[in-house]
């Protein structure tokens, strides 16, 4: 006799939104120049991925029209958003044809878009992209990093922005592990640099994370 285990009952989706809410994010300006057009998404999923190779990452639903010209792109920007670019992210995330007007920007010679006044630019390609379920995730291989005028990084947090605050939190730099790999603490002012790791929080698993 074959014995079914009971299927779990579907998830409600809103109530799947809600949760993936509850989880704060950057923001980032995912963008380039193709075919002579300035083509660019916000996307609140950027995350890192591998020191070596230097890979970042982010999802797209697998209904975007922006994204089959995006990915055409030599090279893609990438270009952490700031805190008080809450106004150019609602920018990138109307119509195509309004998306860059008035925004302060450079076109790098491989085609790559970067926004100023970011906390951090990646000059990127396109390295793979994976199906999963009704989204992509694309990786991108890093070809060169910059850090831009931005000091503090717009939080994405319940469909709403929002702003770091680390008034109550302890101002130490985490000395241990997250993902599994050891936090780079940099070397600061002061600091024995024999006593820094030599990896950052980069990682591709969920060890020691809670």
């Amino acid at each position: 006799m074959t014995v079914h285990a009971p299927s779990a009952p579907a998830i409600d989706q809103r109530t799947l939104r809600d949760a993936f809410g509850a989880f704060p994010s950057g923001v980032v300006a995912v963008a380039a120049s193709v075919r002579g057009q300035l083509t660019g998404i916000a996307a609140s999923s950027f995350t890192s991925v591998s020191i070596e190779p230097p890979l970042v990452s982010f999802s797209i639903a697998a209904t975007s029209s922006t994204w089959p010209l995006l990915r055409e792109a030599d090279h893609l920007g990438i270009s952490v958003l700031a805190d008080h670019h809450d106004v150019v992210c609602r920018q990138l995330a109307g119509p195509r044809e309004e998306r860059f007007t008035g925004l302060p920007f450079k076109v790098t010679g491989t085609g790559a878009v970067l926004l100023d006044e970011a906390v951090a630019t990646y000059d990127c390609s396109l390295h793979e992209e994976v199906v999963a379920g009704d989204h992509l995730i694309v990786l991108l291989e890093v070809h060169e990093v910059g850090a831009g005028d931005g000091e503090h990084p717009l939080v994405f947090h319940r469909s709403a922005f929002a702003k770091l605050h680390r008034d109550d939190l302890d101002p130490a730099r985490l000395d241990g592990r997250i993902n599994g790999a050891a936090v780079d603490r940099g070397v600061r002012d002061g600091e024995d640099p024999a006593g820094a790791t030599s990896h950052d929080a980069a990682g591709t698993d969920a060890e020691d994370a809670a």
